[in-house]
């Protein structure tokens, strides 16, 4: 399938979920939403301008991320339909260190789809899976194994979940706070050999595709870079005497 084809057949899922939404008159959700996704929504913005909208993975700055839609008048807020299961190793001396890989090969064994998950977040030997609520009970009393581990599934309470993303502050100086600019300082990667990177669709700021090298960041901003990582620009603190600028970025590890 083409990724024109593709597209069509996602803006044509969302509009019937805005149209359900705003007839029913409530919070209508999508699956987990890719970062092409969430930008191919992001760029039809206006089609969908009869609702509102909000994102959510499960925790601040999930990249994977479902989308509700809901009506102009409804106040209540959006209970996203997101369970978050714990996968331990059943014996604490006998156990593989595992990768993200692992984790989502073996969810994705069970033949659920790649939709249906949000993101996998590892610490030492456990991994934490996001994904829709519908089948929590269904992975958590059927997934056994995780490559040759045994493991055993909990599930957490979103109130409860406090596990924080491992990150790496790097404070450094850049000529500007320009998108390719960042990104060098962030990879440690020369400015020009990042342009096709940034002109062949693998750089998302906030979920949505940047293809402009100059593109201007501002404090606060998610960049998702495909196959290198992903940071958040915290912003511009001072310049140096020679009219560089004093940047800090939290740099995901």
């Amino acid at each position: 399938m083409t990724a024109e084809k593709e597209e069509e057949i996602l803006k044509k899922r969302l509009s019937e979920l805005v149209n359900r939404a705003y007839f029913s008159h409530l919070c209508r959700y999508t699956s987990f939403l890719n970062l092409n996704e969430q930008n191919i929504f992001l760029q039809n913005q206006k089609l969908f301008s009869n609702v509102k909208f909000c994102f959510w993975g499960g925790y601040e700055n999930a990249e994977r991320r479902m989308l509700c839609f809901y009506p102009d008048d409804l106040n209540e807020d959006c209970r996203f339909p997101i369970s978050t299961i714990k996968i331990s190793p059943i014996h604490n001396k006998y156990y593989d260190h595992l990768s993200h890989r692992d984790y989502l090969g073996a969810i994705l064994n069970l033949g659920i789809d790649r939709s249906k998950i949000g993101d996998i977040l590892v610490e030492d030997k456990y991994g934490y899976v996001f994904v829709e609520e519908n089948l929590e009970e269904f992975i958590m009393t059927t997934l056994e194994k995780v490559k040759h581990t045994s493991i055993k599934c909990t599930k957490i309470e979103e109130r409860n979940f406090s596990i924080v993303p491992k990150m790496k502050e790097i404070k450094t100086t850049v000529s500007s706070v320009r998108l390719d600019a960042v990104l060098a300082a962030a990879f440690q990667a020369s400015r020009s050999s990042l342009v096709s990177a940034i002109g062949s669709g693998k750089i998302f700021v906030n979920g949505r595709l940047i293809e402009n090298n100059g593109y201007k960041l501002q404090e606060g901003d998610v960049i998702s870079a495909k196959g290198m990582g992903k940071f958040i620009y915290k912003g511009m603190t001072d310049k140096t005497k020679k009219d560089r600028c004093k940047i800090t970025i939290s740099k995901f590890i």
